[in-house]
């Protein structure tokens, strides 16, 4: 955006901010579209219902700003004469001018609009506007002028569009464009058609060229061999991929003429062939290349091919077939199904990490095992993402229902401790114990509380006196948590890693992680309140207020004492679930 349209955006966001009604029933830059016939105290005349876009002149996709001070257009003739009728609103003075030219004033009337102060009286003028025609693009200006903000008038071009109901066209064009624009490689046609379609993208272009452009842009899209990501999975164990992949490279798929295509290089190194759906593909290209073999780098032909498939969003069947002379006597062929633009790494990740923590459960119910059977079932390249995500949330929730640790069987904070396990927030000791009676140190709560809230990375290195006394397993969780502010340390600048965290600690950390407001703080009514440090008192008080954190019996907080790993593991999945 150039210097001159950025003090225009500015001069008139000031202006808006200081008038404070912007009415209701005229168009935003959202509704791209005014309609409807004004109603004046004088004017005789009936106009016609119309679509009138006032579109921003810099930005011909956008409704300009400034139509939220005009309402009510319409249009009619007099005479073989042609006239635009507008209501202006009359907050700071403002005029309009259409084709260079001022209007007729024919009415005035006060109505009441909701601003941001709320409803507020404003007064509008009707403007009757002489134009050539209905049908081309019109110029226009609006002035205002806002007193002791600017020292002489601010000023608006803009284009007027009478009766070209473009808004959704230019609204699917737009989109159209970013796909094709992300589509990688381009072909020369969606490049000669994308560049068509940019240039008449805009609220200017009548409709049916913009529809029109649409089509183009659609079909040169679908038309575009475009990279596709693709699972070439094993026939005999689906949760793998096929050794096979080696020979394929650079997947694609298109349409064209109401079929569906894969385009596969495959590599001709020991006569590699491939079906897909039984059909051979049709040869577009050749190439040679240099790749990485096991005794090092080496130049192989890759041939390009067509496949023309019933369903590209379906499991496609193929064969690969290879010869090795010296080594098989006849050609070795493998099965493999061939899944397209379906990435499912996320899910199945999350599928064995989840059948891994439930395996190593204690407590290994009927109920258990099941789940544990289903999930791996469920976590292969053919199923869907949502039915692996599925089966592991019903893994996930089996696992919160059992004794994960030897030492928690019973224990108070038993089902919170499994829930954050299962969530992978938590974990044990080697021994299978989790000791949840065992002090926290501020390192392992730090950990525990950027870990379960997602507290994002940072660059931000650590300035503590004892930095390096953190740990390098704890010293990324520390920054995050510094950078988020989180945690700030003590006033001798140390973090003191290893000390343990106390109970008021806890809480102060969690009330920031969470960024719950302590300005109406309830009153403390534990019994040992005045022992909480004064600092801490409005955290404590909150994350009790929130359910966050509760007294330790007899009315008492014990803001001194250590924070075990089971009250930590408590009071994470409390804060989970606020």
């Amino acid at each position: 955006m150039n210097s001159k349209a950025v003090k225009r955006l500015a001069a008139f966001i000031a202006a808006v901010m200081l008038v404070g009604t912007i009415p209701t029933v005229v168009a935003a830059e959202s509704s791209a579209v005014t309609t409807g016939s004004a109603v004046v105290t004088s004017a005789k005349e009936e106009t016609q219902e119309s679509i009138v876009y006032f579109v921003n002149y810099e930005d011909t996709t956008k409704i300009s700003s400034v139509a939220s001070f005009l309402a009510k257009p319409g249009t009619y003739s007099k005479d073989g004469v042609n006239y635009l009728r507008v209501d202006v609103q009359q907050v700071y003075d403002v005029k309009l001018t259409v084709a260079g030219k001022e209007g007729a004033k024919v009415g005035e009337y006060t109505t009441t609009v909701q601003g941001r102060n709320g409803a507020q009286e404003v007064t509008y003028f009707t403007f009757d506007y002489v134009v050539d025609s209905f049908t081309e693009v019109i110029t226009a200006n609006t002035t205002y002028m806002v007193p002791d903000y600017f020292t002489e008038p601010q000023s608006h071009d803009l284009y007027v569009v009478i009766n070209n109901d473009s808004s959704e066209a230019v609204k699917g064009l737009s989109a159209a464009i970013a796909t094709a624009d992300a589509a990688e490689p381009k072909t020369e046609a969606l490049t000669a058609a994308l560049s068509k379609a940019k240039k008449a993208n805009s609220l200017l272009t009548p409709k049916a060229d913009l529809e029109a452009a649409l089509a183009d842009l659609t079909k040169a899209t679908q038309e575009n061999p475009t990279n596709a990501f693709v699972y070439y999975v094993n026939d005999s164990d689906p949760s793998k991929l096929s050794s096979m992949a080696a020979y394929l490279a650079n997947p694609k798929s298109y349409q064209k003429d109401g079929k569906s295509y894969l385009r596969l290089d495959v590599m001709q190194k020991y006569d590699v062939k491939v079906l897909v759906e039984e059909k051979e593909g049709a040869k577009v290209a050749e190439y040679v290349t240099t790749v990485q073999g096991r005794q090092g780098s080496e130049e192989v032909t890759f041939v390009t091919f067509d496949f023309e498939v019933s369903d590209l969003a379906a499991t496609l069947s193929a064969s690969a077939s290879y010869f090795v002379p010296g080594v098989f006597e006849e050609p070795q062929s493998h099965t493999i199904s061939i899944v397209v633009n379906q990435n499912k790494d996320a899910e199945l990740s999350k599928a064995k990490a989840a059948v891994a923590l439930a395996e190593a459960a204690v407590e290994q119910t009927d109920e258990l095992k099941a789940a544990i059977t289903a999930a791996n079932q469920a976590a292969t390249y053919l199923n869907t993402a949502a039915d692996i995500e599925s089966a592991t949330n019903a893994l996930l929730q089996a696992i919160g229902n059992v004794n994960v640790f030897v030492d928690t069987e019973k224990h108070w904070a038993q089902n919170d401790i499994a829930q954050l396990y299962a969530q992978g927030i938590v974990n044990g000791y080697e021994n299978g114990q989790f000791a949840p009676g065992k002090a926290m140190t501020r390192a392992e709560f730090t950990k525990l509380v950027v870990t379960s809230l997602n507290i994002p990375a940072t660059e931000k290195e650590l300035a503590f006196a004892d930095n390096d006394k953190i740990a390098a397993w704890a010293s990324d969780f520390v920054k995050r948590a510094v950078a988020a502010g989180v945690i700030t340390g003590y006033a001798d600048h140390t973090f003191a890693p290893q000390d343990t965290v106390s109970r008021a600690e806890a809480a102060v950390i969690l009330v920031k992680a969470l960024k719950l407001s302590t300005e109406n703080a309830p009153e403390l009514t534990f019994a040992d309140s005045d022992a909480i440090p004064a600092y801490a008192k409005p955290y404590v008080a909150v994350a009790v207020e929130k359910g966050l954190i509760e007294g330790v019996g007899n009315n008492t907080f014990a803001p001194g004492a250590d924070a075990s790993r089971a009250q930590a593991a408590a009071i994470i999945l409390r804060a989970l679930t606020l």
